[in-house]
């Protein structure tokens, strides 16, 4: 029968020899070892069929054991967590998940790999760092969507501004260079210069010849650059008109404060405790989470201000919500992929989530927000004072030397690639609807009432003007 880590440790020749020989020492006797875990995008559990009772731990962690295990020859089998968490402090002073484990010695190592942090330390010791996490917020792709002042984009503000100052010097030019022998009131001759500019740039015909040659040298000038504009702006606009854009509206901590969306986090882990120090665990009931306090008051988070305290005051407004790292399938499936809630957690383990949905809907229907944060180091922890950490940080590094831990990373993501840079606009072939053109006709809407308005108001004007004229000597009897 295999001995366990502790018996093994009680010789004195093979404790000797693990602390003056750590890079080469091997156990000499059948020593079976416990290693806690929980399912991740990291590892994975399923029932050993040679053992009732006992399950086989697989993904990158499971390759980095099976590598420490044939290095310092033991053999070892996987223990859970009844909570399933990873473990954080609690009020009382004792750990939860796979650090209270490791902390009571229930297990001899823990993996996650555990988020490395002060307040851990005092609960394990840790290993030498493994990999650094770095957390991003994951949100659901919304619907193709077509912006119906879209029509304003083919010119940059600049350029329409450009184009109306252009009219207005042109406008005011041709005014300085009519004839003033003409036997036309001066607000007749403005207005029919603007009119005749407008009628340019909208590609009309003109109403009249030029007789000199400085209004024809000034009205071709504007019809060249007219022309230019005019062209350039319907192409690039059939462009638009047949492109949609997915909205991807949160790529911070910050935009997702600013947003309507629920923030889920895990239950007792490393990110949860920096935000807030000790909270309860959530659970699907039905097509919501309900969060779960473990009958504990409300706690008072780690951050004191910032964007943390920001996220961590959302609980405050019945945004935040808690689920296990085995619903997170159920939850994205059913709350994250509406768009009204938002996932934040490493960006490793969501951008596995993100390949097994696509390897399953066969479609991009998540996307990982640009800004991280959180960068932390995240590695191997131990039963606090256990002399076979060195042993352990010595094959750490040897793996990470040839790159074997990122090749076993690399080769848990299915289809890693498809989905992390997915475009977020795309070219449709679709008949025009009014959803699409309502902002084009609300101009012309609002252009032809304007014209209302001051038909209207000349007509007052008019009939103003002619009660107050004297009367004509025809007129006198």
């Amino acid at each position: 029968m295999p001995l366990s880590l502790h018996e093994a440790l009680l010789n004195p020749k093979t404790l000797r020899e693990l602390q003056l020989n750590p890079k080469t020492f091997k156990f000499r006797q059948a020593v079976e070892l416990k290693v806690a875990g929980e399912s991740s995008a990291f590892m994975n559990f399923r029932p050993d069929p040679a053992m009732e009772g006992r399950s086989i731990m697989g993904g990158p962690v499971g390759n980095l054991v099976s590598y420490l295990a044939r290095a310092l020859n033991f053999t070892w089998y996987p223990v859970r967590p009844a909570d399933a968490t990873f473990g954080s402090k609690m009020p009382n002073g004792s750990w939860s998940g796979v650090m209270g484990l490791v902390n009571r010695g229930e297990a001899d190592m823990g993996y996650g790999p555990l988020l490395m942090s002060l307040e851990r330390s005092e609960g394990v010791d840790f290993g030498d760092t493994l990999m650094f996490f770095n957390f991003k917020v994951m949100s659901g792709r919304g619907s193709p969507e077509m912006n119906p002042w879209g029509f304003l984009y083919p010119l940059t503000p600049l350029v329409w501004l450009g184009l109306f100052a252009a009219l207005v010097c042109v406008w005011l030019s041709s005014v300085l260079l009519l004839n003033h022998a003409l036997r036309s009131s001066w607000f007749d001759r403005v207005v029919g210069q603007f009119t005749i500019h407008i009628r340019v740039l909208l590609r009309q015909d003109l109403p009249k010849r030029f007789s000199h040659g400085r209004e024809m040298a000034l009205v071709g000038s504007w019809m060249m650059v007219t022309m230019i504009v005019v062209m350039g702006y319907s192409s690039t606009l059939v462009s638009l008109l047949a492109a949609r854009n997915i909205p991807q509206p949160i790529q911070s901590l910050s935009d997702l404060v600013q947003s309507d969306n629920v923030v889920i986090l895990k239950p007792n882990s490393g990110s949860t405790t920096y935000v807030l120090p000790t909270m309860g665990f959530g659970e699907m009931a039905g097509n919501s989470l309900r969060i779960l306090f473990d009958d504990l008051p409300l706690p008072q988070q780690s951050s004191t201000s910032g964007i943390y305290k920001e996220l961590g005051d959302l609980r405050h407004k019945n945004r935040m919500a808690f689920i296990k790292s085995k619903d997170r399938g159920t939850a994205i499936d059913t709350l994250v992929r509406e768009g009204h809630h938002s996932l934040y957690d490493v960006d490793f383990s969501l951008a596995n989530l993100i390949s097994d949905d696509f390897s399953i809907m066969g479609r991009c229907d998540f996307y990982l927000s640009r800004e991280s944060s959180l960068a932390s180091p995240a590695s191997v922890g131990v039963t606090p004072g256990s002399p076979i950490l060195p042993a352990l940080n010595h094959r750490i590094h040897n793996v990470l030397a040839a790159g074997l831990f990122d090749y076993w990373l690399g080769q848990a993501i299915r289809n890693s690639t498809v989905c992390r840079k997915a475009p977020n606009t795309i070219t449709v072939r679709a008949p025009l609807s009014l959803k699409v053109c309502w902002g084009m006709f609300t101009v012309w809407g609002v252009g032809l009432l304007l014209a209302l308005l001051t038909f209207s108001l000349e007509i007052v004007v008019a009939n103003a003007f002619a009660g107050r004229a004297p009367p004509s000597s025809g007129n006198v009897e």
